[in-house]
C-alpha cells in the first residue's frame, strides 16, 4: 500500500518541477538578447517508482517527476568550426586593413604619386634635351629632382610610421592574450569546484566560451575537454587550450602559461617585438593564417620590410643610372656636370640631389652639344641608355626592362596582395556567417519557442495544482467521515 499522502507528495514534486521549468524559461526570455548566452534546457525525468503489493504479487507505481539537470544547448563541433574560421577571418581582415593603408601611402595611380613625380622628373630632362643651355629649364630639372626626393622621403617615413603603428598593435595583443588565458584559468577552477559538487554552472560555461571566442580573434585556438581522472565521479572535466603550430599549451585546467615579446633594441623605435615566445624562454610558432597577431607580425616584418626594400632599390637604381649618364659628359664640354647628380649611396630615405649639382649650371649637352645627355637620362623612363661611355648592363639585369616597369611591378604586386586579402576576407566572412547561423540555430533563444514552453509548463503546473486541490478534498472527506456502530 502507498501512503495516504502519496498523491500530495506526487503533486508537490510536479509543482516543484514545473515551477523550476518555468523559471528556466523565464531566464531564457530575459537573456534573449544577451551576447554569448546559451539557451538553457530543464531536463525533467520521472522519479524512482515505488513497489507496492497487490493481489498475487507486486507492481511498480510512479512517484512523479523531478528536474534532473539544467543543460546548455551547445554544439562543440560548431564551436570549433566557428573559432577556426574566426581566426582566419581576423587574419585576412587585419592583412586587408594593413595593406589598404599601404595603398593609401602609395596613392597609385595619381598625379601626386611617386610614379607621377617620376614622369615629371623624366619629362623635365626631355625638355632640357630640347634646349640644353636654357637656365630656366635647367632649374626645372633641379626643382623636379627635389620634389622627387621629397616623395621618396615621405613614402619611406610613412612606411616606417605604419610599421611602428602595427608594432604597437603587436605589443598590445600579447598581454591581451595573457589576460584571456588568466581569466579562462580562473573560470576553470570555479567550474571544477562546481562540477565536483554535482552542479552544472552554465553561466560560467558561457563566460569561458565567450573568452575563447575573443581569444580566437588574436590566435588560432584548439580546445580539448576531457574527464578529470582525479575525480571519481566522471562529471568533472579538464579544459585545455592550445595555440600555435605545432599546438602548444596556453591553458591547462588551473594553469595558464604566459607569452612574452622579445624586443630588438635596434628595431623600430628601439622596442620592436621581433619574437613571441613563452615566459620560460621556449619558442612559439604562430599558425600561418591564424589570427590578428600573426597578420600584424607578417605585415610589419615581411610585407612592409619588402616594400621598403623595393623603394630603396628604386632610389638606388635611379641615382646610379642618372649619375652614370650625367657623368658621361663631365669635363668634355663647357658647363656640363662636374660630379654626381645624386648623392650616393642612395636609399628611399636618403636620396638627395648632390650639393655640387645644385650649384652647377646644369646643361643637357652631349659631346656634340646636341642635348644627348639629357635625352639619355629622359629615356630611363622606358628603357636603358645606349649612350657611348655608359654601361648600364648591371642595372638592366637587376631592374628589368626599365626603372618605370620595376616600380610598376611593385605597385602591381601590392594590388595583387590587397586583392587576395580582400577575396580571402570575403570568403571567411561567409564561412563565419554560416558557422554563426549554425550556432544560433542551436544555442540562441527563440522567444516564440519559449512562449510556447511557458504555456506548456503553466498548464502542467495548473494541472498539478488542481490535483493538490482534489487530494485535499479527498483527505477532508476521509477525515470528516463519522464512525457508526
Amino acid at each position: 500500500m502507498t501512503s495516504t499522502f502519496f498523491g500530495l507528495e506526487l503533486s508537490q514534486r510536479a509543482l516543484n518541477a514545473q515551477q523550476t521549468a518555468l523559471n528556466i524559461t523565464g531566464q531564457n526570455i530575459a537573456n534573449a538578447n544577451t551576447q554569448g548566452y546559451s539557451r538553457q534546457i530543464g531536463n525533467l525525468t520521472a522519479t524512482t517508482p515505488e513497489t507496492i503489493s497487490v493481489s498475487g504479487g507486486t507492481m511498480s507505481i510512479g512517484t512523479g517527476v523531478t528536474l534532473d539537470t539544467i543543460t546548455r544547448a551547445r554544439d562543440a563541433m560548431v564551436d570549433n568550426q566557428f573559432r577556426s574560421e574566426t581566426s582566419k577571418q581576423q587574419y585576412w581582415g587585419t592583412k586587408q586593413t594593413n595593406l589598404t593603408d599601404v595603398e593609401g601611402i602609395m596613392n597609385e595611380p595619381s598625379d601626386s604619386s611617386l610614379s607621377g613625380e617620376l614622369n615629371t622628373f623624366w619629362n623635365s630632362w626631355s625638355d632640357l634635351s630640347n634646349d640644353p643651355t636654357d637656365a630656366t629649364t635647367s632649374s626645372e630639372v633641379l626643382q623636379q629632382a627635389a620634389t622627387l626626393t621629397d616623395s621618396f622621403h615621405s613614402i619611406s617615413a610613412q612606411i616606417s610610421d605604419l610599421q611602428n603603428n602595427i608594432d604597437s598593435n603587436v605589443q598590445n595583443e600579447i598581454p591581451q592574450i595573457n589576460d584571456y588565458a588568466s581569466q579562462i584559468k580562473d573560470l576553470n577552477n570555479q567550474i571544477k569546484q562546481a562540477e565536483a559538487a554535482g552542479d552544472q554552472p552554465n553561466d560560467l560555461y558561457d563566460s569561458r566560451d565567450n573568452l575563447v571566442d575573443e581569444l580566437s580573434q588574436l590566435v588560432n585556438v584548439k580546445v580539448t575537454e576531457t574527464p578529470d581522472t582525479s575525480f571519481s565521479s566522471g562529471q568533472v572535466s579538464n579544459y585545455k587550450i592550445e595555440i600555435g603550430d605545432p599546438p602548444q599549451t596556453l591553458v591547462d585546467g588551473g594553469v595558464a602559461n604566459q607569452l612574452v615579446g622579445v624586443t630588438n633594441p635596434t628595431g623600430l623605435g628601439g622596442n620592436e617585438i621581433t619574437t613571441v615566445q613563452w615566459a620560460n624562454g621556449n619558442p612559439l610558432t604562430l599558425s600561418q593564417g591564424g589570427g590578428a597577431l600573426q597578420a600584424n607580425i607578417e605585415t610589419r616584418d615581411t610585407d612592409l620590410t619588402a616594400l621598403q626594400g623595393k623603394y630603396d632599390d628604386l632610389a638606388t637604381g635611379i641615382a646610379t643610372a642618372v649619375n652614370d649618364i650625367y657623368q658621361a659628359g663631365t669635363g668634355t664640354e663647357t658647363g656640363s656636370g662636374t660630379g654626381t647628380f645624386f648623392d650616393v649611396p642612395a636609399t628611399a630615405s636618403s636620396l638627395s640631389v648632390s650639393t655640387s649639382t645644385a650649384t652647377d649650371n646644369i646643361v643637357g649637352t652631349g659631346r656634340s652639344g646636341d642635348g644627348s645627355i639629357a635625352a639619355a637620362i629622359s629615356s630611363l623612363s622606358s628603357g636603358w641608355s645606349n649612350l657611348t661611355g655608359t654601361d648600364l648592363s648591371d642595372l638592366k639585369t637587376n631592374y628589368g626592362t626599365s626603372l618605370g616597369n620595376f616600380y610598376s611591378a611593385t605597385v602591381t604586386q601590392l594590388g595583387v596582395d590587397v586583392q587576395q586579402a580582400t577575396s580571402q576576407k570575403s570568403a571567411e566572412d561567409a564561412l563565419v556567417t554560416n558557422a554563426t547561423n549554425q550556432r544560433e540555430s542551436t544555442s540562441s533563444v527563440s522567444v516564440d519557442e519559449e512562449m510556447t514552453n511557458l504555456v506548456l509548463y503553466q498548464n502542467a503546473y495548473a494541472a498539478a495544482a488542481r490535483m493538490v486541490t482534489m487530494m485535499d478534498d479527498m483527505l477532508s472527506t476521509l477525515m470528516n467521515m463519522g464512525v457508526t456502530k
